[in-house]
């Protein structure tokens, strides 16, 4: 039932070719009590806040932030640094998902993969400069957004801490030369937020249900570039990774039960220890667990954000991927 496929079929390379999924961005309905969430709950540091755009940004150290979380604009524009709209009072007036972002190797493969893509894609606001990284937002079939990005400062910590001016505005890829060497840091020290009982490692894989399971994949793998490492036409769910050879996303076919959209973020514990102390130290500290797995594919917990979103820590076992072919797609959602 299962078959692994890929697009042997395509002349052309991918447009991009992330190497991971570097963080994950939330439009929240309070971005105060979002941000307590996933610093107390998840156990992500702040390393910044953005008043002017009603945003904050949490991380572990892996990267200047594992997740982003920003205020849903209730019929607001919100200006970036040189006094453009970087987020349009239109774009959002629920919570979920903003984007992914994907991290790339060196920003001179980040403006070869710009030169390549559709030209409705490179409009002002969707090419951006925020200091610490330069980036294009592409969205995939269902609407999605894809924040494909390099980093531009090996030390981001010099710029990129406490409560901040605005710092996004536009990008013009080609206005300078692109910096031909990986800025970012390839053994990050990792440090977290004490006490809170999840304590991951790093945002790892998110999983998205698709209306457009189809078109979807084809974006992931062929415009994304991501590899597969498995796709079941026949059950339609897949699975894929960047050039580091990691599972970084999930797709899923919408069904009556699965509503299209995010369906949860994966935080990768150090071990399968970890989960167990964050089963007890959750229902120590009342918080509702959703759902428990302790099978042959993974071990994992997860919880609910404050508007709603699944939370997932986990550690990886052996996957079952013909197992999974067989479940009804809304169990298989929470196994991949």
């Amino acid at each position: 039932m299962t078959s692994l496929e890929t697009d042997a079929s395509r002349e052309a390379p991918p447009d991009f070719r992330p190497r991971r999924l570097g963080h994950a961005n939330f439009w929240v309905r309070d971005i105060e009590q979002a941000t307590a969430f996933y610093n107390r709950v998840v156990g992500l540091r702040v390393e910044c806040t953005e008043p002017g755009l009603k945003a904050g940004f949490l991380g572990n150290g892996n990267t200047h932030h594992d997740i982003a979380l920003v205020e849903i604009t209730r019929g607001e524009d919100r200006l970036g640094r040189a006094g453009q709209v970087q987020i349009p009072k239109e774009i959002s007036g629920r919570a979920g998902l903003f984007h992914l972002g994907w991290e790339m190797e060196t920003e001179q493969q980040l403006v070869e993969a710009i030169r390549r893509v559709k030209p409705e894609w490179k409009k002002p606001g969707m090419v951006v400069d925020h200091q610490i990284a330069h980036s294009i937002f592409v969205p995939d079939p269902d609407g999605n957004f894809n924040e494909f990005y390099a980093d531009m400062l090996k030390d981001w910590r010099s710029i990129f801490q406490g409560e901040m001016d605005l710092i996004t505005a536009n990008w013009d890829p080609e206005a300078h030369p692109p910096l031909t060497e990986p800025q970012y840091d390839p053994a990050p020290n990792l440090y977290g937020a004490g006490g809170a009982p999840l304590k991951p490692r790093r945002t790892s894989r998110a999983t998205l249900v698709c209306a457009d399971f189809a078109g979807c994949l084809d974006f992931y793998t062929n415009t994304a570039g991501l590899n597969p490492i498995l796709i079941d036409r026949k059950a339609q769910f897949a699975t894929l990774g960047g050039t580091l050879g990691e599972h970084n996303l999930s797709l899923c076919a919408a069904t009556d039960e699965l509503s299209p959209g995010l369906h949860h973020t994966s935080f990768e514990a150090e071990d399968e220890a970890a989960v167990s102390d964050a089963i007890e130290a959750l229902k120590k500290q009342g918080i509702p667990i959703e759902r428990e797995i302790d099978d042959a594919n993974k071990r994992s917990v997860f919880v609910k954000d404050t508007d709603g979103i699944f939370c997932e820590l986990f550690v990886d076992r052996s996957a079952d991927y013909g197992r999974m072919g067989w479940l009804p797609p809304a169990e298989r959602v929470f196994m991949l």
